[in-house]
């Protein structure tokens, strides 16, 4: 049986809960949750007592604020990505027949939660959003493993609502077009509200009944189902299990729909090519590019997500994210300073 489960902060301690109520889609919901009772600190680790039943949840209900609710994904977890992963984001990325699985790392660190901010760091300028569903490992993957329809659900636990924000002019700016740095600053990747944690039985079908929807100041930007992803959670892992492990709690990001703030243009792939060994040049071209077809989220800008269960017509919750503009460097590290003399 499906469960809703949150992390959350109360006091000065983290917990974990099942949801009780409606999953939260604004940072002004309330939120009922029943505790769990576990010593977990990690996904991975609550999900291996869920497994076996050590961890349970207690039928005293509390409320607490959507705004208390964290990453159900904790920030030991490999975040694992797939790119071009909708035809219609591939369409325009300029990549209209897909013939391979595009994998790229994001740095775990870059969690946050559902209805926290989105730091913009003072050197980018091109910030966009990109709404996905997150798959959460039930059980670690070490050698070469044969994964399919039918046995998924024993490699998935559950789907988590996520948000690969992504630095555009630093992601095409790196020398060589390094992703990884244009997708990892910290709170670059809103996670939750929830984990929908499954059963085995449950997995299969569900992957194939979930939606997600993103809008910018309450403009629609993106819609997709995940029956349209290209190539699917099962033969990606099996793949991915050629060359990697994975834990329990690790998480596979899918893959963005259609709708991102600068589809690639003829000029855009242009620069690209032109100014493959120039980064710097190569950057500031694309700012000018990139631009002309709709500005990029700024400090002020919030951006919504929403993820539901077609299947079972169960809404999942949401995101609310405000973009807010980095601190400057001397008052961060005053901040800084500060915390570490406390705890001392």
């Amino acid at each position: 049986m499906a469960m809703m489960i949150v992390r959350y902060r109360e006091a000065d301690r983290v917990r974990w809960g099942r949801l009780a109520g409606t999953a939260p889609a604004r940072a002004g919901d309330v939120v009922t949750v029943e505790p769990i009772v576990s010593d977990a600190t990690t996904t991975g680790a609550l999900l291996a007592e869920l497994e076996s039943q050590r961890a349970v949840a207690t039928t005293a209900a509390t409320q607490i604020a959507a705004t208390q609710l964290m990453s159900p994904v904790s920030t030991d977890a490999r975040l694992v990505c797939q790119g071009l992963n909708y035809a219609s984001h591939a369409a325009e990325a300029q990549q209209h027949v897909r013939r391979s699985n595009l994998i790229f790392a994001k740095a775990s660190s870059s969690l946050t939660g559902p209805f926290s901010n989105v730091v913009r760091p003072a050197e980018v300028e091109l910030l966009d959003y990109e709404v996905e569903i997150g798959l959460v490992m039930r059980r670690h993957i070490c050698e070469a493993t044969d994964i399919t329809e039918e046995n998924i659900g024993d490699v998935v636990a559950g789907v988590v609502l996520c948000n690969d924000v992504s630095a555009r002019d630093v992601m095409f700016g790196a020398s060589f077009l390094q992703w990884f740095q244009g997708k990892s600053y910290r709170t670059f990747c809103p996670a939750g509200p929830v984990l929908y944690w499954l059963s085995r039985s449950e997995v299969a079908e569900t992957l194939e009944h979930l939606q997600i929807k993103l809008w910018l100041n309450g403009e629609l930007r993106q819609s997709a189902s995940s029956a349209q992803l290209i190539f699917k959670p099962a033969e990606t892992l099996a793949s991915l299990s050629q060359q990697l492990d994975l834990r329990r709690g690790d998480m596979l990001l899918t893959g963005t729909p259609g709708g991102v703030t600068a589809p690639a243009s003829q000029k855009l792939v242009e620069i690209l090519k032109v100014h493959l060994m120039a980064d710097t040049i190569r950057r500031d071209e694309l700012r000018v590019e990139m631009v002309k077809t709709r500005p990029f989220m700024q400090p002020g800008d919030i951006v919504t997500a929403t993820l539901v269960d077609t299947l079972n017509n169960r809404p999942l919750g949401g995101q609310e994210n405000t973009i807010a503009a980095a601190e400057p460097a001397q008052k961060a590290r005053s901040a800084a300073d500060s915390i570490s003399r406390a705890a001392s």
